[in-house]
């Protein structure tokens, strides 16, 4: 399985999010939560974008990258390539947004850049970007427009591609500080069609699982959470995998 893994680091302060709730799109937490996908986007095509052996791009911040974990360098991504045998780049970077540009102060480094740097090297039939916790100090409809933008453009480089948008997590208490933030996410995926994963709506991390999933720093995953994070998006990709009509039946 080919891994391409970036240095993670830290994933930056939190405080309550943004404030001012955007129009959420339908969320999904579970194989039997309903979920809402672009009308361009079937079923079908997601099925065979997560078959075993599919060629995956995966960015986001140092969730991606594995930070909190025994190694460091181990996280959720890692888990879910493993887990459903994906050939997958696997692209992590400490304090990175949509708009954040983490520790270096470079623009170089928010997910769009480098979303456009595997144009040339990478023909994913899988995209997923994850994360904006780290946008929490951004205005709402800047991080929407910026969003949108960004989902928009991975479209339009790999047009064959499934695009999917998880938005932030955390364990408890952390997570309530993501509220605005994924509202904002959840309304640019919306705009740009694209399906949103929705961790705070789905309440993957709770005040009774957190202690255990969570890492010593409080704002990351240890090993098992990582892996129940990979487990829970599993789950939430099958669940778009299921036409609209067998779902929850």
């Amino acid at each position: 399985m080919a891994r391409r893994l970036l240095p993670g680091i830290a994933l930056g302060a939190m405080a309550l999010g943004v404030s001012g709730l955007l129009v959420i799109l339908p969320t999904v937490s579970s194989a039997c939560q309903p979920v809402t996908t672009s009308s361009s986007v079937s079923s079908a095509e997601v099925a065979d974008a997560i078959a075993p052996g599919s060629h995956v791009l995966i960015v986001g911040d140092s969730y991606t990258t594995g930070r909190g974990s025994t190694s460091g360098v181990h996280g959720w991504a890692q888990d879910l390539a493993a887990d459903r045998d994906w050939k997958a780049t696997i692209d992590g970077y400490p304090g990175t947004g949509y708009v954040d540009t983490g520790r270096t102060g470079s623009s170089h480094y928010t997910f769009g850049p480098r979303l456009e740097r595997h144009a040339t090297t990478d023909a994913p039939q899988l995209v997923i970007v994850q994360g904006s916790q780290n946008d929490w100090l951004v205005d709402s409809s800047t991080l929407q427009a910026r969003v949108e933008q960004t989902l928009r453009a991975a479209e339009q480089t790999w047009p064959d591609a499934v695009v999917v948008a998880l938005g932030p997590s955390a364990p408890m208490p952390r997570a309530k500080a993501n509220v605005g933030v994924a509202a904002s996410v959840s309304a640019g995926a919306a705009a740009a069609g694209v399906p949103f994963i929705d961790p705070l709506a789905g309440q993957w991390f709770t005040a009774a699982n957190s202690p255990g999933y969570a890492a010593i720093d409080g704002g990351h995953l240890n090993d098992a959470g990582y892996q129940y994070m990979a487990e829970r998006v599993s789950n939430s990709l099958d669940a778009l995998a299921v036409p609209d009509d067998e779902r929850c039946a």
